[in-house]
This record gives C-alpha cells, structure tokens and sequence, in this order.
C-alpha cells in the first residue's frame, strides 16, 4: 500500500481463497500491521466453518521521487516532527533522520 493509503486509510482490494475481496484499512495504519478478515480463510475438513485470512500490511515508497514529492514529505516532515527512534537505547529525543 501506499504512504497516503496508509495515513489516510484507504479501502484496498485484498486477494482471498475465494478471490478478490474490498478491505477498509484505517487511517494510521503502520507497516507491518495485521488485519484478520473472519471467514474468509480455508474451509475446516472438520465442518461447515471457515478459518479467518490474515492480511499483513506492506507500506511501498515510490522507487523514483519526483522534486515535487521532495518537497511536499519534506514540508510533511516539518509539520510532523516526530522521532520514532526517541524510545530506542542511546537514541537522543531530538534526534533527526
């Protein structure tokens, strides 16, 4: 998914067992999160019920940034100023990438 899909929340086309499906992803969701979507796994051989299908989300950067993009995630980063290393050993709180 994308950066604006994934701070903005996005509704994405996920692939399931029973092909594509509509998923509402929320705003803020982080890399790496994990969305079960209930009944939609693998049928049970042992009734009439289904598994549930987890869907692990993969933030994807653009592999060209353009110097309108430049400037529009370095104004991004101006507004936003936070750390996510400032919890981390031997990390100063103001520390910048």
């Amino acid at each position: 998914m994308t950066v604006p899909e994934s701070a903005l929340g996005a509704k994405i086309e996920v692939p399931t067992v029973d092909g594509p499906t509509i998923m509402r992803i929320p705003p803020g969701t982080q890399s790496g999160q994990k969305f079960r979507l209930r009944d939609r796994g693998v049928p049970s051989l042992r009734g009439n019920v289904r598994g549930d299908q987890f869907v692990e989300v993969r933030i994807v950067l653009p592999p060209v940034i353009s110097e309108e993009t430049k400037r529009v995630l370095a104004e991004f980063a101006r507004l936003n100023p936070e750390n996510p290393r400032a919890s981390l050993p031997g990390t100063e709180p103001s520390g910048s990438a």
